[in-house]
């Protein structure tokens, strides 16, 4: 079940993607975040008033198979354009405690639009438009206010981001909301969803709690320089960014276990990904399915190669540039580009002549 949140007005129940399905009613508030996920947890709300659209700790997620694979279009809208904004809330991000990690993302974010990381969703369209890899930076914003000191509901973040945007998001941002704070005993690292502010303007918004230190929700990434603290919020940031940009309001796609592209590809890691403006991350795959139709991508956990990050262009197209045979992809599988030509068979090639072919370059005697 989809919910709509107006700012300070609930609408609807919530469903999480777990093993245990769909809950509602309020429940004990989360206790205080030791380091760990709780696969148990419940929460305000079922999942603290988390939507449906979780990531998953790592080992908290099933395995994304079941049914088809296939991601399927539900009818409704997606970030055809996007724009993101950063929101850090909380007073330790105004000092040393933030350690780099608002100059990363900072980095992260200027880079994704027009990435081909960025490009691995521009399959997907909707009733608005065609997914393209642009995206635009609309900066960071520090509240120094506190934090609340467990899980934000969804209520709760698109209150800060109407209160953020005073009340005018763009319709076309999504709102990343990092809180100094951990969200508690929960078994995400991540959630995305959507609302309205109490004007009624859409918005659609991220819930990004501090995972530092926290084992399920770290990449363990020995590709970067990074610190266990950034490149665990860039990769939940890449996430929750890719599904907001093809299911920002719920009606978008996903399989028919209700996994958006995030999801079928968590916690796979192909390769060091280099974004437009070369920075470099550690970051997961998304699903697509041209590339699974095509057996063209890496794999998930389920062992379907559909998964793309942009580190590896193994499309048809790509591969079969100038070459001919059976090639290798960098997705470890092979692509059928065409017979090769070869002298003799009756066509002189752009790399033959009358002396390396004469039986197919040789000049006819007059």
């Amino acid at each position: 079940m989809r919910t709509t949140w107006l700012a300070g007005l609930v609408a609807g129940g919530v469903c999480a993607l777990l093993v245990g399905g769909c809950s509602s009613g309020a429940s004990n508030a989360p206790s205080a975040d030791d380091g760990t996920l709780d696969p148990q947890a419940t929460g305000e709300q079922g999942m603290h008033g988390a939507p449906e659209h979780l990531f998953l700790g790592r080992g908290e997620a099933g395995r994304p198979g079941g049914g088809s694979p296939l991601m399927t279009s539900h009818g409704g809208t997606v970030l055809p354009t996007n724009k993101t904004k950063a929101i850090f809330w909380g007073p330790k991000w105004a000092t040393s405690w933030e350690n780099g990690k608002i100059a990363g993302l900072d980095e992260f974010f200027t880079g994704f639009g027009g990435s081909n990381y960025a490009k691995a969703s521009t399959e997907y369209a909707g009733t608005n438009g065609q997914v393209t890899a642009t995206s635009t930076y609309l900066g960071h914003e520090i509240d120094t206010r506190p934090a609340p000191s467990k899980a934000l509901s969804v209520s709760s973040a698109v209150s800060e981001a109407c209160s953020i945007t005073n009340n005018a998001p763009d319709p076309s941002a999504l709102y990343l909301i990092y809180t100094e704070t951990g969200a508690g005993h929960v078994n995400y690292c991540a959630w995305h969803s959507w609302g309205s502010c109490s004007n009624g303007a859409p918005v659609q918004v991220a819930y990004m709690p501090n995972i530092d230190g926290l084992a399920g929700c770290d990449p363990q990434d020995t590709w970067t320089p990074h610190s266990q603290g950034l490149a665990a919020l860039a990769n939940v940031t890449a996430h929750e960014l890719s599904e907001a940009i093809t299911d920002p309001r719920g009606a978008g796609w996903f399989d028919s276990s209700g996994a958006e592209n995030g999801d079928k590809c968590a916690w796979t890691f192909n390769a060091r990904v280099t974004l437009h403006n070369g920075s470099t991350w550690k970051l997961q795959g998304e699903w697509s399915n041209a590339a699974y139709n095509n057996n063209t991508g890496y794999p998930n956990r389920s062992g379907q190669n559909g998964c793309l990050d942009g580190a590896c262009d193994a499309s048809p197209a790509t591969v079969c540039a100038g070459k001919c045979g059976s090639i290798d992809t960098c997705a470890g599988t092979t692509v059928d580009c065409g017979p090769c030509p070869y002298c003799g068979d009756g066509t002189c090639q752009a790399n033959e002549d009358a002396t390396s072919c004469p039986a197919d370059c040789s000049v006819p005697t007059p």
